[in-house]
């Protein structure tokens, strides 16, 4: 074995040892002093008490941070959304959403849906697990279906979530509109409205527009801008970027 190998192996060997006595003594010593001075040991403990009472507040600070029952549970980054016929009857809503989780972890989730027509709807998921649907029997009021997640998601993490309902509309008693509501920040909401029961001659625009969630039911909806019908897809499809939150957004067209 070399010198500096030799060296080397007594150096790992004691290190651990005579570091803990150094610091054992250096501890010693400072005990010794604070109580040979009896203003030196109070100023040591108040600004020890200090300390943990800074460390605590900001331990309790940022627990209640993820912890608040008061926040959502997820942050919406973006929205697919869509909308499909073949021939007026049956129709196709599908809608995937990337979100943020802002629990500690999150299993399911409610998501919130609202069907004009009058047969309910079948709701599927390619990514999760249809708990539960929730028919509020008020057309004031967003339905629900709670899809649970096949792992859970932790804290800001994210995911994506997926939402189909296979629709029935042969009575032609629903509206001819897809609504979205905002009550947090998301980048993009994408709309793709397919409708390929319209005739080859079929050209009008669609309607853009938007009302505050906190209006009377009976208020009328805002122009936003008209949406052209490309009638080589036979579609309808808008980007909205960073809708304002606090507003029901719908893209309506004639039936």
């Amino acid at each position: 074995m070399s010198s500096k190998n030799f060296t080397t192996t007594i150096c790992s060997i004691f290190s651990g040892k005579f570091a803990f006595f150094a610091s054992l003594a250096s501890i010693l010593g400072l005990v010794f002093l604070f109580i040979a001075n009896k203003l030196a040991l109070f100023i040591a403990l108040a600004f020890f008490c200090l300390m943990l009472l800074t460390f605590t507040i900001y331990l309790i600070y940022t627990l209640y941070k993820v912890l608040d029952i008061k926040q959502t549970d997820h942050e919406n980054r973006s929205t697919f959304i869509k909308y499909e016929t073949l021939d007026g009857n049956c129709i196709t809503y599908e809608t995937y959403k990337l979100i943020q989780v802002k629990k500690p972890v999150l299993t399911e989730m409610d998501y919130n849906f609202k069907w004009t027509g009058t047969h309910l709807p079948k709701i599927t998921s390619d990514l999760q697990e249809v708990i539960n649907i929730v028919d509020e029997h008020d057309p004031t009021k967003y339905d629900r279906a709670l899809l649970k997640f096949k792992k859970p998601i932790y804290y800001n993490q994210s995911c994506v979530l997926h939402f189909k309902a296979i629709l029935d509309d042969v009575d032609k008693v629903s509206l001819p509109h897809v609504e979205t509501r905002v009550t947090s920040e998301v980048d993009i909401i994408h709309y793709r409205i397919i409708l390929k029961n319209k005739p080859l001659e079929f050209s009008k625009n669609a309607i853009l527009e938007k009302r505050k969630i906190t209006s009377a039911i009976n208020a009328s909806f805002e122009k936003i801008k008209e949406i052209s019908f490309d009638s080589t897809t036979k579609s309808y499809e808008y980007h909205l970027l960073n809708p304002e939150i606090g507003y029901y957004y719908r893209i309506r067209w004639k039936k």
